[in-house]
């Protein structure tokens, strides 16, 4: 398989970062598959590295921290809810599932761990006080 080269300055791979987060996070996509794709959360996560190694990598560090974008982290798990393959899966497949969802934030096994027990426990379902 050929790999190619894609040369980009910095407004560029920025504007990269806003086209691929608008497309994994949109609570309403067109595309349901782009959020759970692993192939986009490889590439995301390789414009994150660039864009961590750019003169302003502090402030890219601290945006990219996942405990930083709530927001963010409510999205991934509002759209793997909605995965096919997550009812299915097992919890290996699970966290391979999250982290697909999750890409490109930096996050702690920690915070990972948490956001798959948030995940589970929003998939059960509730119980109905009126049937008891």
């Amino acid at each position: 398989m050929s790999e190619f080269d894609l040369q980009l300055d910095y407004y560029q791979l920025l504007n990269l970062h806003k086209a691929l987060l608008e497309a994994k996070f949109h609570t309403k996509p067109d595309n349901e598959l782009v959020s759970a794709s692993p192939l986009v959360a490889s590439v995301y996560i390789q414009v994150r590295n660039l864009l961590l190694r750019s003169g302003r990598s502090e402030q890219w560090e601290e945006w990219f921290q996942l405990k930083n974008r709530p927001e963010y982290r409510r999205r991934a798990i509002l759209r793997l809810l909605k995965s096919k393959r997550w009812s299915k899966a097992s919890p290996k497949e699970r966290r391979k599932i999250m982290e697909d969802h999750l890409a490109p934030f930096i996050y702690s096994e920690e915070e990972l761990c948490q956001a798959l027990s948030d995940a589970e426990a929003a998939s059960q379902p509730v119980p109905d006080p009126a049937a008891e």
